[in-house]
């Protein structure tokens, strides 16, 4: 095919010319008066011989030039065809998908992987009578040009011009069905035809379902993929361990990515606030590495940083940094909802209130009482639920139940919502009224919260005693603190009181964290995005757990367990939409403001800050599209009351590209595709053949220039 085949016309008129000119120019016959011709005739011949050999020469010399200039001027691009073969009369339907996915914007020899799109794309929207198309830029979210195939070409070919990739991923399976409506669309006696324009990621396409499309549709795949696999290197997640509290060291976790056939040595830097920390390692080839490293925070509220890869040269240098956030809390405050009296020892609300904070004393006075540790730095609170101050409950940043009797709906109500605002909850099941409890809180979030077991109370005819612990997941907190030393501490540990336990069908087994002999659930969890549940299964007045050296060390890890469930929301991927619950303290909303981050022009216009509501579960940060990478703010007067990162998609940073065979017969759906991989050296030649054929006109004139030099007349 050729980008220009008006030249070729062109070049077939102009070609006859030097044939024109030579007829034009022969030399006429000139008389000459002589006495004899014998010698005369002989040289005559013999420069006849010779000007025929320099006339045909110089005449295929020229002609030559003149075809090999017409043609580059033409740019033949070579291995090239439409999928569908028509006359220039036939109505056709045509809607081309460039995929605009971060790893587009790969470097591979000098050259983006989106550059070498844009002209493929240029081509299949090329005017042709007869002919309506359209172009859906294919991200996180497609987005269609006109919404019906037009006949605009050039607000097309402006609407290429200033496409650019962006910092999400794609999606196959909003973009597939979207083009095959609009292909449906117009006269159904039409050609149709869908053009895809992609480097294929397999993260991105591997999902890929052509059902969607219909079957009368040809459909063709141009792949702009590399033959060589780019080499690249990411920062995949930035995260803290456990709760961050001033004055105490915070774990940093730096997850790499390496996407390279060779083992690479990683150094990040990582800024949090005013703190710089370096880390290193080495990462495998096509394989991921946790770097960690130790920070004292010395100060509250919202920290803002990044980690950044160092010393790095890569294909695609957009993932080598990534943003985060971080929110350092006071001390952890506890409410323990019992009715159990804090002057009743030995009791099970007594040795949860002590390990929760052991050194502090108690103070009661009624049903409500405040502890506080000598520190001063932790703070316990037993609420009686039959009584019941919501605003103690809702500032708590743990909730631990036990023996709190039969919840009243407004309670249950109260706490479903903190559990699906982030909140964590700890309940100690030890009698028949916590079933009835935990059944109506998992109704009320159903959506969010799903526990592996279903608890009942137990027969009457039996009693649940002198229960020892059988199978416990020993990698998974809280059990991988004891180590080696495991099997001793619970060896003597015996279970009494508690709820019997059946399994849900689908549910996942990995949340039940041990098991009693009975085989009913000792301790289970149930984590998502909002917040987290963990059930104790056990009665601590009865049992002599609460006695072990194993039960502090145990209930501190559940607390950090739980209250690192608050962190769950700190980041979101760019283009995808968003709802995030705020503090429960943020209430003003006319008084928020979203602050994005510094950005260049063409990417601030873009980006997609969301909006605030208020909802009956407090103040949501929606949006339908997060925005570029950067921490995005909510501030009050000035001050920021949360932060969000945005980041570009994990997946996008793996630049494998899927093979031919992978969508003809595994993708395919019973569809013809047509797959064209126009990747290689073999691409090069075919995009630049146009340069070839201009020297090709330069050789001709030199050549012509030799020939005169040497049968020179």
């Amino acid at each position: 095919m050729f980008y220009h085949p008006w030249a070729i016309v062109a070049g077939a008129f102009a070609a006859g010319l030097p044939v024109l000119v030579h007829l034009l120019t022969r030399p006429r016959p000139v008389r000459f008066p002589l006495s004899t011709l014998r010698f005369v005739l002989e040289i005559v011949q013999q420069r006849r011989a010779r000007h025929r050999l320099r006339d045909i020469l110089i005449l295929t010399l020229r002609t030559l030039a003149v075809l090999f200039l017409a043609l580059a001027m033409a740019r033949p691009f070579w291995g090239r065809s439409d999928a569908v073969q028509t006359d220039e009369n036939a109505q056709l339907i045509r809607v081309v998908v460039l995929d605009v996915s971060q790893s587009m914007a790969a470097v591979v020899h000098g050259i983006q992987t989106f550059e070498r799109a844009r002209p493929l794309a240029a081509q299949r929207l090329e005017y042709r009578n007869g002919m309506r198309v359209n172009l859906i830029l294919a991200g996180a979210r497609s987005q269609p040009v006109f919404e019906q195939p037009s006949t605009n070409f050039a607000a097309l070919r402006d609407a290429l011009t200033g496409a650019k990739p962006l910092p999400q991923e794609l999606d196959v399976t909003q973009v597939l069905p979207l083009a095959a409506e609009m292909l449906a669309q117009g006269d159904p006696e039409a050609k149709r035809e869908l053009i895809i324009i992609s480097d294929f990621q397999r993260t991105n396409w591997a999902t890929a379902d052509f059902s969607a499309v219909s079957g009368d549709v040809q459909i063709e795949l141009e792949s702009v993929a590399s033959e060589e696999v780019p080499t690249n290197l990411t920062v995949l997640r930035v995260a803290t361990q456990g709760r961050p509290e001033p004055g105490r060291e915070t774990r940093i976790e730096v997850e790499i990515g390496n996407y390279s056939p060779s083992p690479r040595t990683v150094r990040t830097e990582v800024t949090l606030g005013a703190t710089v920390l370096q880390l290193s390692g080495v990462c495998g080839p096509y394989s991921k590495a946790t770097l960690t490293g130790e920070v004292l925070i010395s100060q509250l509220g919202w920290l803002l940083g990044s980690a950044r890869l160092l010393d790095v040269t890569d294909s695609l240098s957009e993932d080598n940094v990534r943003s985060c956030v971080v929110y350092v809390r006071p001390p952890p405050k506890f409410a323990l909802l019992s009715r159990q009296s804090a002057t009743e020892k030995p009791a099970s609300s007594y040795f949860l209130e002590r390990a929760l904070a052991p050194s502090q004393g108690v103070n009661s006075a009624g049903d409500a009482t405040t502890g506080k540790d000598a520190a001063g730095s932790q703070l316990v609170t037993r609420l009686n639920p039959a009584n019941l101050d919501s605003e103690l409950l809702a500032g708590a940043d743990l909730i631990v139940l036990d023996h709190p009797g039969r919840l009243s709906a407004p309670v249950i109500n109260q706490l479903a919502g903190l559990l699906r605002r982030g909140r964590g909850i700890l309940y100690v099941a030890a009698e028949a009224a916590d079933a009835s409890n935990l059944q109506q809180l998992l109704e009320l979030t159903k959506e969010s919260i799903r526990l592996p077991v279903e608890f009942v109370p137990p027969a009457k005819a039996q009693t649940r005693r002198n229960l020892f612990l059988t199978e416990m997941r020993r990698e998974q907190s809280p059990f991988r603190l004891f180590g080696d030393d495991l099997a001793s501490l619970i060896a003597p540990i015996r279970v009494s009181g508690g709820l019997e336990t059946r399994n849900v069908e689908g549910a996942l087994e990995d949340d039940v964290l041990a098991q009693l002999s009975d085989r009913s659930a000792f301790l289970v969890a149930a984590t998502s995005d909002s917040g987290a549940l963990m059930v104790l299964n056990a009665d601590l007045g009865l049992s002599n757990l609460s006695g072990s050296p194993l039960f502090v060390p145990m209930l501190g890890e559940l607390v950090q367990r739980l209250l690192g469930s608050e962190q769950a929301v700190r980041e979101v991927a760019s283009g995808k939409p968003f709802t995030v619950a705020l503090p429960s303290e943020v209430d003003a909303l006319n008084e928020l403001q979203i602050v994005p981050p510094a950005l260049p022009t063409q990417d601030a216009q873009s980006t997609g800050n969301g909006s605030l509501v208020r909802e009956s579960a407090g103040v949501l940060w929606k949006g339908e599209a997060a925005g570029p990478p950067g921490v995005y703010r909510v501030t009050r007067r000035n001050a920021d009351v949360f932060a969000l990162a945005t980041a570009v998609p994990a997946g996008e940073s793996d630049l494998r590209a899927l093979s031919a065979e992978v969508f003809q017969d595994r993708l395919a759906a019973g569809r013809q595709i047509r797959f064209h991989a126009a990747r290689g050296q073999a691409d090069e030649e075919r995009d630049t053949l146009w340069s070839w054929l201009a020297v090709g006109c330069l050789v001709c004139f030199m050549c012509e220039f030799l020939t005169l030099k040497i049968l020179r007349t």
